[in-house]
């Protein structure tokens, strides 16, 4: 797999995307709209992810903190590092879907055909993402969301199993073991875990507050979330590189179970 870093095309060499070490696979997108694609790999790659990427942050009612795929993949096959493995991505609709499966985009508008290389490059990034964490399910966008992309093409090529051309279909990757793989995260209460007055109580709160007890933090698992609750959280989120509120909501809770223990 070529895979150009994210520093070398011209974004942050890190990414302030909530950390999310497994998944339950890949789901493929497109770019979509009219776009033709040189003939040779070089500068037009780059400054189309540099583009994507500018077009996600500058969306105001998306509130995107970085471009919105793990990872990006050029008709010449390609692999360019968005957020990168083990991150929550931001492009399949939702937060339950971006907590379900990481993100890999097509350079490839509704006017071209997948080529040979960016089906090749594809599956390297699918193999990759599920090298660090991924599932198996291999999915387009469409799936669980509604929208055309990633186009008929792709999306028939990833319900055959997204083979090499070529070749067969890969045997799916093996998974860790339960004993090895980190816990799933238990549904997000679906309130804010946060200092308000009266002072929040519940069931919600004290998992929560037993879980990052278990973690190995100083916090009291009584229901109550108070300031020494908001601290906690803080001090977590800024150590998750998560945006550093307080709050816990949907990023924060999963975080809780499923970020490596540092």
């Amino acid at each position: 797999m070529q895979l150009v870093p994210r520093s070398d095309w011209g974004a942050p060499a890190t990414t302030p995307a909530a950390l999310m070490p497994t998944a339950k696979g890949v789901k493929v997108h497109w770019i979509g709209g009219r776009y033709t694609t040189g003939a040779q790999h070089g500068d037009q790659c780059a400054a189309e992810v540099r583009a994507i990427r500018q077009e996600h942050l500058s969306n105001p009612d998306q509130r995107w903190v970085d471009i919105a795929y793990n990872l990006v993949v050029c008709q010449h096959g390609v692999v360019f590092e968005g957020r990168g493995a083990g991150h929550e991505s931001g492009a399949n609709g939702n937060q339950p879907l971006n907590l379900a499966h990481y993100a890999v985009c097509a350079i490839q508008g509704t006017n071209e055909s997948a080529s040979d290389m960016l089906k090749v490059g594809l599956r390297d990034a699918i193999e990759y993402l599920q090298a660090h964490g991924a599932g198996p399910e291999i999915l387009g966008h469409r799936d669980g969301y509604a929208t055309d992309c990633p186009g008929p093409e792709l999306y028939a090529w990833l319900h055959a199993g997204a083979p090499r051309p070529g070749g067969t279909v890969p045997a799916p990757v093996q998974q860790p073991t339960p004993a090895t793989r980190a816990p799933a995260a238990p549904a997000w209460p679906g309130r804010l875990l946060r200092v308000q007055q009266p002072m929040l109580h519940g069931d919600d709160v004290r998992q929560w507050q037993q879980r990052m007890r278990d973690r190995g933090w100083s916090i009291t698992a009584d229901g109550w979330f108070g300031p020494a609750s908001a601290e906690v959280a803080r001090r977590f989120q800024a150590e998750k590189h998560l945006a550093a509120d307080a709050v816990v909501g949907p990023a924060t809770w999963a975080a809780a179970w499923t970020a490596p223990v540092t």
